[in-house]
């Protein structure tokens, strides 16, 4: 059996930043999603770009998946039935986020879902993350639900200082914005590097490019000591280079 798909309909529409578009979505099929899920994913279900139907079309046919994207909830709120996600915008083009620059207030926009979360322990005593502006709600919704004597790092690429989120991050937490348009920069890598090699009791999030996936894992796994189990390491996007 699949994840339930739900239709909502564009409820607010707030740009956060430059590069980042915050859209809340509401309906009735919202009365059961179950609370506690942020920072976890859900698949946003769009409208065929082709087609002169507003509405996207659920269930499982032949090429459902060309329509779907995983998006993070950055919260929700039950007693409103208001279902937020922020989507990464103005600096590439697709499905999503064309559909996102063009939202108004009333489209229809498909759920399906939630996923469960990524981070591999809430709990750790130590915590790392690496990740690009696409990153950036699940990093930021993460961070939110960690236990306040929580420590660590935060490394987060953004396009300019006026992306900048303020983050209800732990006070143990260091937030290290890299301030540059190049999602592959190496200042990811210069900053796990400078934390040393004994990160054995640290839960370790990374999610950005695939050659930059790639590249952090290359070094945890030959000059780390690190607990994979509390490893979540994804590709959130691919590009030839």
């Amino acid at each position: 059996m699949g994840p339930t798909m739900r239709m909502t309909q564009v409820l607010s529409i707030n740009d956060l930043s430059p590069h980042m578009r915050r859209i809340t979505l509401t309906g009735d099929s919202l009365a059961d999603f179950p609370e506690g899920k942020e920072s976890a994913h859900v698949k946003a279900i769009f409208p065929a770009p082709s087609s002169s139907n507003k509405k996207p079309k659920l269930g499982v046919y032949l090429g459902f998946k060309n329509f779907m994207r995983s998006y993070t909830i950055r919260s929700f709120d039950k007693e409103n039935l208001a279902l937020t996600i922020d989507f990464a915008v103005n600096d590439h083009q697709g499905l999503a986020t064309n559909w996102a620059l063009a939202a108004k207030t009333g489209d229809y926009l498909g759920i399906a879902g939630p996923g469960d979360a990524k981070h591999a322990d809430l709990n750790a005593p130590n915590h790392l993350f690496f990740g690009d502006i696409t990153a950036l709600p699940a990093i930021a919704a993460t961070l939110e639900k960690l236990p306040e004597n929580t420590a660590g790092h935060a490394y987060i690429q953004i396009p300019n200082e006026q992306d900048k989120q303020v983050i209800a991050a732990p006070k143990g937490v260091k937030l290290h914005w890299l301030v540059t348009a190049n999602k592959f920069t190496e200042d990811f890598l210069i900053g796990l590097k400078s934390l040393g090699n004994d990160i054995s009791d640290t839960a370790i999030f990374i999610a950005a490019e695939a050659s930059v996936v790639k590249q952090l894992k290359s070094h945890l796994n030959t000059s780390c000591e690190y607990d994979k189990t509390k490893l979540y390491a994804s590709a959130y996007w691919n590009q030839k280079r």
